[in-house]
């Protein structure tokens, strides 16, 4: 009989896969990363809505960080969530990457453009922002060879816009998959 949930505990255990652990608690990450390091297992980060308090931490283990979404509600948990949580990460020169979650009353779109926007406005530059749902989130995936930044041998999917993709106004006129025109809003 196979034991798929051992299975997979088994690829973590033996390095071969990355485990992704939710931790928003300065406690929880901490014992996260205490964890990880007992047992030399490949980690990332998941939510860390109190991770801007363990900077040094999560630096020393190597570990990277896909950030919280700013849209979630700030209770319980994610009580203490921060703005600023992808820039001081990425001054700290910790890999992050934001994003979008879900729960059933948002918007399902643009919501990933919109957490970069709040990055931008609160610490990070606009190529910062876009890096951290681009070719950092890929990095932090290990797709990055494939996808995350325009580049000759990957996929080249485009989104166009008529303004600043952060801009709630900007409307995407246009889009490239593969190479070839998919779908344009006519001027």
């Amino acid at each position: 009989d196979r034991n798929l949930s051992l299975e997979v505990l088994a690829r973590v255990l033996n390095r071969e896969i990355l485990l992704m652990v939710t931790a928003n608690r300065s406690q929880d990450i901490d014992s996260t990363l205490r964890f990880a390091h007992e047992f030399n297992i490949k980690l990332i980060l998941d939510g860390a809505a109190e991770s801007y308090l363990l900077l040094d931490e999560i630096k020393a283990a190597g570990v990277p960080v896909i950030v919280h979404p700013t849209m979630y509600r700030a209770f319980g948990e994610t009580e203490n969530l921060s703005f600023e949580t992808a820039s001081k990460l990425h001054k700290a020169g910790i890999p992050v990457a934001l994003q979008s979650g879900y729960e059933s009353y948002v918007p399902k779109t643009r919501v990933v453009l919109f957490e970069a926007a709040v990055a931008a406005a609160n610490g990070l530059t606009f190529d910062q922002a876009l890096a951290t749902i681009t070719i950092d989130a890929a990095r932090i995936l290990g797709v990055d060879a494939r996808v995350g930044s325009l580049e000759p041998g990957k996929d080249g999917d485009l989104a166009l816009y008529d303004g600043d993709p952060f801009e709630y106004t900007s409307h995407c006129t246009g889009v490239v998959i593969n190479g070839q025109v998919v779908s344009e809003t006519p001027q």
